[in-house]
């Protein structure tokens, strides 16, 4: 059943859960923005609660769904006596276009918001005026639909606590705030070529990872190679070079919210064993002077790293 539709004129329905609860919800949220406690209500007190809650109708359980019904001697259909909207409450109605898929939202002139997506609703608050939005999309349909999912999409959407979330259009492909990819690209072989040992380790790979909104880019240090040393460089390297992005990927949760999704950095890798067999003899040969001499442009003490790497090789 409809909840936001008038022209819905059936007296009874069995409910599926999200309808039921649904209906508790409004409830609740309607006490709330008036400042009163919610009350609960549990599966096993669903069907008493919509009883206490809507007097005019009827809830009974069969086969494990609740049918309402408007009691006998009640005029008006379902939806006129249990939905969302109200023949005496004026409203506007959308359709909020996401991705390949949509939602229906209504705006009431009370101020109470209504997303209907399948058999379940959430309701929020608004301060649109609707006859000022009528008057300046001069009644026109299409001008209130579209002028409705732009105000959902820029003041509703971001503030509800899990939002729609579109992940195609969220992504950040990966770029360089600072710096430039072929000067952490040589950096990061030079830093690997001097390290410690390395040729014991041409199995194994590097991997950074770039920087996303409340992370800064850092070496993976669980499944590849990783040392203090190896880290403490990498830090300075990422200073002038930052390389910044990210992907989101489906979590099995909500599909068109972003609690369904997680957000993942763009990484950059580099094989140990390639590094050491591309490099030509001469750059293997160059490479720590190469590394003393950076360093030393930017105050730092080739000792101190060294130190670093027979630290961690003694311990």
């Amino acid at each position: 059943m409809d909840f936001t539709n008038l022209e819905e004129k059936a007296r009874e329905a069995k409910l599926d859960y999200g309808e039921a609860e649904s209906l508790v919800s409004f409830f609740n949220f309607q006490r709330e923005c008036h400042g009163d406690q919610p009350v609960s209500a549990d599966y096993s007190q669903l069907r008493e609660r919509l009883a206490e809650i809507y007097p005019n109708v009827e809830f009974n359980l069969v086969d494990h769904r609740i049918v309402a019904r408007v009691k006998d001697g009640v005029s008006g259909s379902l939806v006129e006596r249990i939905g969302f909207v109200s023949l005496q409450i004026p409203h506007l109605a959308a359709t909020i276009d996401f991705g390949s898929d949509g939602f229906e939202v209504v705006f009431r002139a009370d101020g109470i918001g209504v997303i209907k997506e399948d058999s379940w609703y959430e309701f929020f608050a608004h301060e649109l005026d609707l006859e000022e939005v009528k008057r300046n999309c001069e009644n026109d349909r299409d001008a209130i639909n579209d002028f409705l999912q732009e105000h959902f999409n820029e003041h509703i959407g971001p503030e509800m606590e899990d939002p729609f979330f579109d992940p195609s259009g969220e992504d950040c492909e990966l770029y360089f705030e600072t710096g430039s990819r072929d000067e952490l690209e040589r950096l990061m072989r030079l830093f690997i070529l001097t390290e410690l040992g390395i040729e014991e380790c041409e199995d194994e790979e590097v991997r950074l990872y770039a920087a996303m909104e409340d992370s800064e880019p850092h070496l993976e240090s669980s499944d590849c190679y990783h040392s203090k040393r190896l880290d403490a460089l990498a830090d300075i390297a990422v200073s002038e070079n930052r390389p910044v992005g990210w992907t989101w990927e489906y979590n099995d949760g909500a599909y068109n919210r972003r609690s369904g999704y997680d957000m993942f950095a763009e990484s950059l890798t580099w094989d140990i064993g390639e590094v050491i067999e591309q490099a030509p003899a001469r750059e293997k040969m160059a490479a720590r002077r190469d590394l003393r001499k950076w360093l030393e442009e930017r105050g730092q003490d080739m000792a101190r790293f060294d130190a670093l790497a027979e630290r961690e090789r003694a311990a």
